[in-house]
């Protein structure tokens, strides 16, 4: 979590810093990278049950009915089972 926080204020700078040259796609990037690194480490650790796993999803903004919520559900399955 600290890491996901120290990256987050890393990116915020380097933002800052390029003021006045916009790269939106760049910083959408960034989030997807950050989000399907937490999502990755969930499915590595053993501690995290289903419900840490889904919340964690909704928290990037995603929701249930997105094809891309289904695939990530999908992973979990794959790899854990249903529970």
């Amino acid at each position: 979590m600290a890491e996901d926080k120290e990256q987050e204020l890393r990116d915020l700078q380097a933002e800052e810093s390029s003021r006045g040259r916009k790269h939106p796609t760049s910083a959408l990037t960034r989030q997807r990278q950050r989000m399907l690194r937490r999502i990755s480490d969930l499915l590595d650790d053993r501690n995290c049950d289903r419900e840490i796993y889904l919340r964690t999803i909704r928290e990037f903004g995603l929701k249930d009915e997105s094809p891309e919520f289904g695939q990530l559900l999908a992973l979990w399955r794959q790899r854990r089972g249903n529970g």
